[in-house]
């Protein structure tokens, strides 16, 4: 589920702390469907405040479990350490079981040079450093924890800087959406890049209520407090 160089100050990117968008939770939870059927479940977790590598950074972590058929199937757990001044990512640990082969990958991020050193478990596969302009950001922390201080103009493209690409995002429409019984005033956003997404952010805080993936094989949904398993 990874999927974004925007031109704004980093450092105004969120009016609220990490802490302050959990809202006093210990976790918040989504339900992953494909093609309209229950396939898994995600959970965000905040950690607090850490020091690494002589910043002090803000620490999230995401427990997933999800399997598609023949398709995907995968459990992960990742770390993703946030600088609390600009909210950009210096470390992401992830531990994934992918078709059960477990891999530890750790992703490094120095915004100063513009680049991402990954390192892999796996002695097979070599340690290297990629190069993106600058700010990079984590598809997660990004997608989960959407700025609050971008002005959203319909049809007006946002771009995104990942480690390997570049993501366009626009607002579409706003409207409402019903989650559960509850009905929330959104924000719907259209994204292009790796894969075709949408996202429905709740127009109070900008969390994400639903995102949605299409490929060719199918339609990967995320649901916020969804109870589709009856």
């Amino acid at each position: 589920m990874y999927i974004l160089f925007i031109f704004f100050s980093p450092a105004l990117s969120f009016s609220e702390s990490i802490a302050e968008r959990f809202q006093g939770k210990d976790n918040i939870s989504y339900d992953v469907l494909y093609n309209g059927i229950y396939a898994g479940k995600i959970t965000w977790k905040y950690l607090g405040k850490e020091k690494l590598y002589g910043k002090e950074v803000e620490v999230i972590f995401l427990d997933s479990n999800t399997k598609i058929f023949n398709l995907l199937n995968i459990t992960s757990k990742e770390k993703v350490f946030l600088d609390v001044a600009t909210y950009l990512p210096v470390e992401a640990q992830r531990d994934v079981v992918l078709f059960g082969k477990q891999e530890n990958i750790k992703e490094i991020y120095d915004q100063e040079r513009g680049s991402v050193r990954i390192a892999n478990s796996n002695p097979e596969k070599k340690e290297f450093v990629l190069y993106q302009s600058k700010p990079i950001h984590n598809i997660l922390a990004l997608l989960y924890f959407f700025p609050q201080d971008i002005a959203l103009v319909k049809g007006k493209k946002l771009y995104f800087n990942l480690p390997t690409q570049k993501v366009t995002v626009k607002l579409v429409s706003e409207g409402t959406i019903k989650i559960g019984k509850e009905k929330k005033e959104i924000y719907l956003l259209s994204g292009s890049g790796g894969k075709r997404f949408n996202l429905w952010l709740d127009k109070k805080d900008r969390s994400p209520l639903k995102i949605e993936f299409l490929s060719m094989a199918g339609k990967v949904t995320i649901v916020k407090n969804a109870n589709y398993r009856r």
